[in-house]
Formats: C-alpha cells, structure tokens, sequence
C-alpha cells in the first residue's frame, strides 16, 4: 500500500468520525423529560385556602417552586480512529510543516527579484536622464559657441568694411590733393607764362566781353584760341623712347559727362605690341573707374614700330585727357 493510499485512507476517517460525532451531538445526546408519577392534586398556588368554587385569581403570593435543571447529557467519548501505520501521519504532518518555508520562501525571493528588477530600472531610466541632460547641455554649449564665432566673424568683416572705407577716404583724400596741387602747379605756369606778356595794364583777355582771362589752364598763353582744352586737337599724347607710333593712336569711348586725364603704363614688346596697360596715379588728376577702364581698353590697341634690335619689353605712358565738347 503506497503514501497515496494511506493518505486517502486517513482523510476518509477522520471524516467519517467527525461526521458521527456531530450527528450525536446534534440529535443523538438530547434527554427526554421523565413525568413525576402519583395522584394528581386540586389545581392551586398555596397550601392554604377554603371552599368548594375555584375562584378567578389567586389571592395568595406566587410562591416560585424551585425546578430541578435536568442532568446534562453524558458525552459519549469516541476512540481515536485506528490506523494501520501511524507514520503516514506524522508523514503528513511533517510535510505539511515543512511545505509553508518552502511556499513562503518562493514567494519572497520573487518579490525580492521583483523589488530589485524595479530599482534596477529605475536606475536605469535615471542614468539615461542624466545622459539626455548631459547632451542638451552639450548642445547648447555647442550652440553658444557657433553664436560667438559668428558674432566673431561679423564683428571682424566689420573692422575690414571700415578698414576699406578709411583706406578709400585716404586715397581719395591724397587724390583731391594731387589734382588741388596739379591745379597750383598750372595756375604758377599760367602766371608766369602771363608775367612777361603785355605791359600789365590789362585785367581782362578774351572776347566774351566778360573780365578775366578766357581759355583753358593748361593751354598756351600765345594761343588766340579760346575754346577747347588748350591741348591741341586730340588733346592726347604718348611717351614711348626709341619707338614711334604706327597709325594713330587709338582714342577712348567718352559717353559720360565725366572729365579728367587719365595717365596708362604700358609694356611693348619687340613687334610694337602693347602687351599690358595699368593705371598710373602720377600725371593723373582722376581715379574714375569708368574713365580708367576706357584709357586701358584704348592703350591696349596702340600699335608701335617693330624693333628687333631693341629690348624684348620698353616701358612708356600714354596719357588721355577727357573733356566735354
């Protein structure tokens, strides 16, 4: 006969007896009243009393008679339940015992691990808090630090843009002074070209009937004519050692209402080819882009005699002067 067995067999006895023991507990233990035996006697309440009609109430006292309370019923004591081995029981027993640790040790070691896998992610969840703080504070530093270099960068193309600026006033500065101390230079030589002319008792020279001296500050004081430049007819010129002009020189476009000389240094090679052409501050009284540029592109064009002989490059000028007609 196996554990199994013998633990169902225990079961079913213990039930079975518990069962009977309440059945007589219930119905089978209670005691039936036993009737007193004798001749019955007249209806009363007292000893005392007289006549032959019962009357309706009892004048006397109610004298309580004591009752005697019924033995109480004997409990019928049932023997154990026999069993075969008694070590199924204490088998039982000492597994129902030893079961709860193990049950209840189970279950705490799994709240534990629930425990610690809950502070673990929340470890977790505050480390990776702290990194996307870390980053954004990254960011804005990176962000701060592209800022400051931009401001850094507008700050110094505005330090150049005035850097230009006063180097473009200063050469404009220097150029108002060239052309006020070229217009001295002229007015000395007109001066002077007019101190040994006449007896000095005139004021006035030309024939618009107005006072003053009529013509042009560069022209020739010997000169009758009045209008023009005072340059001659193209009132241009080149300086070229060594080397003449093939053809005529080559004159500018002037469709502006702009006027001045302009001065070019020109290189020419052995065949009398103009190979380069740039502005020449010196003899010059503007610095007008669009006059400059025209005096380049006509320089460029000139045609000289060739000479084998001669240096492979000669260096000369051509000057243009620019006037309204």
């Amino acid at each position: 006969m196996d554990d199994k067995d013998k633990k169902y067999g225990i079961i079913g006895t213990t039930v079975f007896h518990v069962g009977m023991l309440l059945i007589l507990i219930f119905f089978g233990l209670s005691t039936l009243p036993q009737e007193e035996e004798g001749i019955l006697v007249n209806f009363g309440d007292t000893v005392l009393g007289q006549g032959e009609v019962e009357p309706k109430e009892s004048q006397a006292p109610v004298v309580e008679q004591e009752k005697t309370p019924p033995p109480p019923p004997k409990a019928e004591t049932l023997p154990p339940p026999a069993t075969a081995d008694p070590e199924p029981e204490e088998e039982l027993k000492t597994q129902d015992f030893d079961e709860a640790p193990e049950i209840k040790s189970a279950e705490q070691k799994k709240k534990e691990k629930e425990e610690k896998e809950r502070l673990e992610e929340e470890r977790k969840k505050r480390e990776e808090q702290e990194r996307l703080e870390r980053e954004k504070e990254q960011e804005r530093q990176k962000e701060l630090e592209r800022l400051r270099q931009i401001e850094a960068e507008k700050e110094a193309q505005r330090q150049k843009e005035l850097a230009e600026q006063r180097a473009r006033e200063e050469a404009e500065r220097k150029r108002k002074e060239e052309q006020a101390r070229q217009a001295a230079e002229a007015r000395n030589r007109v001066s002077g070209a007019f101190s040994g002319k006449g007896s000095g008792e005139s004021t006035s020279e030309g024939d618009t009937g107005g006072s003053g001296n009529q013509g042009y500050i560069t022209g020739d004081p010997n000169s009758k004519n009045r209008s023009g430049s005072g340059l001659g007819n193209s009132g241009n010129g080149f300086d070229l050692k060594g080397r003449s002009l093939v053809g005529s020189l080559p004159l500018p476009q002037h469709n502006s209402n702009k006027e001045g000389i302009v001065v070019i240094k020109i290189t020419v090679d052995s065949n009398g080819n103009v190979t380069s052409a740039r502005f020449e501050m010196k003899g010059s009284n503007t610095q007008d882009r669009e006059l400059v540029d025209n005096a380049k592109a006509a320089a460029m064009r000139a045609k000289f005699n060739a000479d084998k002989s001669a240096n492979a490059y000669a260096q000369g000028t051509i000057t243009y002067h620019f006037q309204l007609d």
